[in-house]
């Protein structure tokens, strides 16, 4: 039986990728949550709406903004496997949006907080068939598509460093966006800045860690906690669709981008669920 890392798993589309991973796949889940309180009433709420996940996921306390944290959990979790290899981490926690957090918070989450997870934790995972899903969004790619040049050639690179990416975020966290967000401020701009530098941390992972099959998916407009009154519509869910397909499908690709649809998507340009499938003209698997 597989066991599956979800970092912010106790609400919105987190606590709907437990539920799923564990009534519908069979997996032990480790729900990360900041709160071992509140991530213990998602699991009971969880059993009551689906009976046959009693056992079947326990929580971790988890504030991916916090190294000693991530440390701590990564030692709970090797000592809960005991010996056996973790299959996989889906690196869901996010911020930003309807949050209402400044622009340092929204990059420490959805990026530095993921590098973190993945420094202390892709280390349990077995040597062979274990995967690595960050959830990003379709404001990534948007973001990149506005990018000036040099940026988006760098941040586009299936060679990219961290360095770089970190140059990056530094030179253009106080921008108050450009093209369509241009001003509406740091803080959006910050959240496309923090997806769109996740798809390439992606291929980090990638370099470091080949034998590891690691994607970035947008979820879709899911209507949770961080999208509230922008209007999304859609059910936690189906924000898992493409977090389940990169978990359990056969990929044709390693680092690649996938929309809320399971279908590959560019990483610097918009794809909307039904559209084809983005293959890549240059034929380099990339």
């Amino acid at each position: 039986m597989s066991t599956i890392l979800v970092t912010g798993g106790n609400a919105g589309i987190g606590r709907a990728c437990c539920k799923l991973l564990a009534s519908t796949h069979g997996s032990k889940v480790i729900m990360g949550s900041r709160s071992v309180e509140k991530g213990n009433a998602a699991i009971a709420s969880i059993a009551e709406e689906a009976p046959e996940t009693k056992g079947m996921i326990s929580v971790v306390q988890l504030d991916v903004q916090d190294d000693a944290s991530v440390k701590a959990a990564a030692e709970s979790i090797k000592a809960s496997l005991g010996g056996e290899p973790l299959f996989a981490i889906v690196n869901n926690a996010g911020a930003g949006l309807a949050h209402g957090v400044d622009t340092g918070p929204i990059l420490d989450v959805n990026l530095y907080g993921v590098k973190r997870v993945c420094d202390a934790i892709v280390p349990l995972l077995g040597p062979k068939g274990s995967r690595i899903v960050n959830v990003g969004s379709g404001i990534g790619p948007g973001w990149m598509s506005r990018a000036a040049d040099p940026i988006k050639s760098t941040l586009c690179s299936p060679s990219v460093k961290w360095e770089q990416i970190d140059e990056i975020v530094k030179a253009n966290l106080a921008s108050a966006g450009e093209g369509e967000n241009a001003g509406k401020g740091p803080a959006m701009n910050a959240y496309g800045l923090s997806k769109a530098t996740l798809m390439a941390y992606t291929s980090v992972l990638v370099q470091a860690y080949p034998h590891i099959l690691t994607s970035t998916i947008s979820p879709g407009f899911i209507d949770t906690a961080m999208t509230k009154g922008f209007g999304a519509k859609l059910t936690p869910e189906q924000g898992t669709v493409s977090i389940r397909h990169c978990l359990f499908n056969e990929l044709a690709g390693n680092g690649w981008m996938y929309g809320s649809d399971g279908k590959r998507s560019p990483i610097d340009a918009s794809r909307e669920p039904g559209e084809p499938e983005y293959t890549d003209p240059t034929g380099r698997g990339w």
